[in-house]
């Protein structure tokens, strides 16, 4: 087409048209932008006559020449076609030429403001935060590269941009908005030239995608009840914030770690947590993982006091449900009578009650103002009515032979207690003496024809779902390092970790934290909250002592916390599970330490007579920093000298 029309432009001006003989003229051109110049040549076969040039296009028309020719037969005719010329003339034009009473046409030409883009993106689809690269090529209406100007508009994200056109090419870059909800998206292109009306437009689409960038947990409850089920889904958004489909996983677990479910789901399904009457009590999280995000959501299972009641045979009995201690007092009525309970029971515990009354058959109701039972017409034998523990009953009706069985008891606990401090604590092995793995001396002796294995004190500990054990009251220390560590550095801490085994302790580690734990199952006593600290202190002095004389410093915190623990010996090793809080109290007040010893207010209450502290208030947590150890030693030697000076003086009397 553009070759065409050159060919044209040629034949035009190259080919004059002479109208009866008067005339010579050049044809303009077939195609004008605006700015441009219109030149016409005139040639008249003689002067003496007035010449007029008029631009006519359609309606409107401007007069280009008006002259009279005295003794010229020539004339150049040049008109720029300025806007200020022009003002809203454009489109299809011609001139028309009078000379004395000759009359002429040129042939038709445009005038024309528009500027032809072409404009292009190396993709369609882009992510958030992706760049845009824009490219363009301007050309105006009489096939001339512009040079001039473009500006680009984003109107969904209010973004406009504005460059230079050189030689008819253009580009820019615009980055996509990370909040950018996906779809489909239009960006104006518009290109002009400074000085003239010329103007081009286009459009160009792209396609944003959407990309999960949040993921979460709904739960219906941040509070539950044991014994009824948690309602969750997992949900995820996009960049904008709106819901999207795909399958996550989800697990749910306690404060110490330990997993109770595990698995897949689809996003915005109602999943459901089932739970028993004695889950602990504490927080638990559920955590989501999908397209490598992470979410998690904490809710509370709260204390659940309560007891499960029974009548078998005549015999109640009364289970605790629950994950607490179950203190509630307990009404029987039988017929008109009233008896009451109150005898405490620990998580999982069952007692058995006997339920006496003369000869007959009676309606019975048990209740605790939460939960009650009521039988009818149950049959019954004694000679009152009553309620009695079974096992218990016998010692309660002869308290002699209760103090008898006491004292029983305690002397053979005596007994044993000092054979085994006599003869150190070992277990005898049947295997023969030469099969003792060649160790003499250390581990193993021989008695008579057996050897003898000493019992190693245990040195680890391990979290685990302990379903029967026994539950402490436990002393415990969390050392946290928060540096990482190497070397001799290592090597002291370990060393410093000595003073735990040497105290009787078992070791637990988790992560960045270690965790001596005082158990009376390995202490062989309950007197232990005294022992941590002292402990705690002598790990921190090792430390900060290293810390003085050496580069590779050790930055460490410290605590001392007591709580419940369920506990048991398993293949030389302690295993247990925290009850509530425990082990996150000791967590937290060891991460808020630096470089010294900090006391939960539980282990302060047990340990106040020797371990002297002062009160303070981190985060909004009340702790207690030592101030002091007791000297209790030297009090102990006072006693004990002043116990001999009495005993010499009675012997001299």
């Amino acid at each position: 087409m553009r070759v065409q029309l050159i060919l044209f432009l040629i034949l035009v001006f190259v080919v004059p048209i002479v109208s009866a003989e008067t005339w010579f003229i050049t044809q303009p051109g077939s195609l004008y932008s605006i700015g441009d110049d219109l030149k016409i040549s005139i040639s008249v076969s003689e002067s003496g006559a007035q010449l007029e040039a008029e631009l006519v296009c359609g309606n409107d028309s401007k007069m280009i020449f008006l002259k009279h020719l005295e003794n010229e037969t020539e004339v150049d005719i040049l008109q720029p076609l300025t806007p200020d010329f022009l003002g809203e003339i454009k489109g299809r034009c011609k001139t028309i030429l009078k000379y004395g009473s000759d009359k002429a046409e040129s042939s038709d030409f445009t005038i024309s403001d528009k500027i032809f883009l072409e404009v292009k993106t190396e993709n369609q689809n882009y992510n958030p935060e992706e760049q845009v690269n824009i490219k363009g090529k301007a050309e105006k209406a009489n096939t001339q590269l512009l040079d001039g100007f473009f500006e680009i508009s984003f109107e969904e994200i209010n973004f406009t941009s504005t460059g230079i056109i050189k030689s008819g090419k253009f580009e820019t870059n615009i980055t996509i908005p990370e909040d950018i909800a996906a779809g489909i998206y239009l960006i104006n292109v518009t290109a002009y030239e400074e000085k003239t009306t010329n103007i081009g437009r286009t459009r160009l689409s792209i396609r944003v995608k959407q990309m999960p960038k949040k993921i979460d947990v709904a739960v219906d409850s941040q509070n539950l009840k044991p014994g009824n089920p948690l309602n969750f889904k997992v949900v995820m958004y996009d960049q904008s914030g709106k819901l999207i489909s795909g399958d996550a996983s989800f697990l749910i677990e306690n404060s110490e770690g330990y997993s109770f479910m595990k698995s897949l789901t689809t996003i915005d399904k109602a999943e459901s947590f089932p739970t028993e009457k004695n889950l602990s009590f504490g927080y638990y999280k559920i955590k989501a993982y999908s397209f490598g995000l992470y979410g998690e959501r904490e809710f509370y299972v709260e204390e659940n006091e309560e007891a499960e009641f029974k009548i078998i045979n005549g015999t109640l009995r009364i289970k605790n449900v629950g994950n607490v201690d179950y203190n509630k007092a307990v009404q029987i009525k039988i017929a008109d009578i009233v008896e009451i309970i109150n005898d405490p029971l620990a998580p999982g515990q069952e007692k058995q009650y006997e339920i006496i009354a003369p000869d007959g058959k009676y309606d019975i109701a048990v209740t605790d103002g939460a939960n009650s039972l009521s039988g009818e017409g149950l049959a019954l034998t004694g000679n009152a009515v009553a309620v009695k523990e079974i096992g218990k009953s016998f010692l309660a009706r002869n308290k002699i032979l209760a103090w008898v069985f006491i004292i029983l008891v305690m002397g053979m606990f005596i007994f044993v207690t000092s054979r085994k401090a006599l003869k150190r604590k070992f277990v005898l092995s049947d295997r023969p003496h030469g099969e003792a793995k060649g160790i003499k001396g250390k581990g193993v002796i021989k008695v008579g024809d057996k050897t003898a294995t000493l019992v190693k004190d245990p040195k680890e500990a391990e979290h685990s779902l302990v379903i029967k054990g026994q539950r402490h009251d436990t002393a415990l220390i969390c050392l946290k390092i928060k540096n990482e560590i190497s070397g001799a550095a290592k090597e002291k801490l370990e060393k410093a970790l000595e003073k735990v085994h040497y105290n009787k302790a078992v070791i637990y580690r988790t992560g960045e934290y270690v965790i001596p734990i005082f158990s009376p199952l390995v202490t062989r006593t309950f007197k232990n909250h005294v022992r941590a600290v002292k402990t705690a202190l002598e790990i921190a002095q090792s430390l900060n002592e290293h810390n003085r004389r050496f580069q590779d410093k050790i930055n460490f915190g410290i605590s001392v916390h007591s709580g419940n623990l369920v506990n048991k010996m398993q293949d030389n090793k302690l295993l247990f599970t925290s009850l509530g809080n425990t082990m996150t109290t000791a967590k937290k007040i060891a991460d808020l330490s630096q470089k010294e010893v900090l006391l939960s207010k539980d282990i302060h209450e047990k340990t106040l007579v020797d371990i002297k502290t002062d009160k303070i208030n981190i985060e909004g947590l009340d702790l207690f920093k030592i101030k002091r150890v007791a000297d209790t030693g030297r009090n102990k030697v006072f006693i004990q000298d002043f116990l001999k000076k009495m005993s010499e003086e009675g012997k001299k009397k």
